[in-house]
């Protein structure tokens, strides 16, 4: 019984796999819990997890949820298009402080491995809630970013719903 309950415990925040909330204008779409890329430098789990979710305005989402970066849709990302892709994995990196998903702390970076993007890659990392799973948030733009685009993907990072720890 008790065994039981510490399990569950453990596999609490992949109870509720990663996912955005409704925003009209936008488009969803998610992995659920799959078997993790992101494995890291400990291997103190013996079946690492990760939760993958997309949102994304003015382009169809092309790729699996689990694609990182997910190139066919970058292929066709027309000049006014947002996409905010976000996994959740585990472990947790070691000195990982807590994500803040503010679009104004985002790492920018060159996009991407087998397609140019106008706006390059925006990036966010971090622990989840209660250090439970890392988190790694990414923005695409179609297009050098506007104030106003810049404003659509914060609203679309505020819709990420990150599960509840251990």
């Amino acid at each position: 019984m008790i065994a039981s309950a510490l399990a569950a415990l453990a596999l609490a925040p992949w109870s509720h796999p990663l996912a955005f909330g409704h925003l009209a204008g936008w488009d969803t779409g998610r992995s659920g819990n799959t078997r993790s890329a992101y494995v890291g430098h400990s291997q103190r789990e013996a079946t690492p997890l990760e939760s993958a979710a997309w949102i994304a305005r003015g382009v169809r989402y092309l790729d699996d949820p689990t694609a990182d970066p997910p190139n066919k849709t970058l292929q066709h990302l027309p000049r006014q298009a947002v996409i905010v892709w976000a996994v959740i994995h585990s472990p947790v990196e070691s000195g990982q402080k807590p994500i803040r998903l503010a679009l104004n702390n985002a790492k920018h970076f060159a996009c991407c491995e087998a397609s140019y993007v106008a706006g390059g890659e925006w990036e966010l990392t971090g622990s989840g809630r209660g250090r439970a799973y890392s988190v790694i948030a990414r923005i695409y733009f179609g297009s050098r970013p506007t104030g106003a685009m810049r404003a659509e993907a914060q609203r679309a990072l505020n819709r990420l719903q990150l599960p509840p720890p251990r």
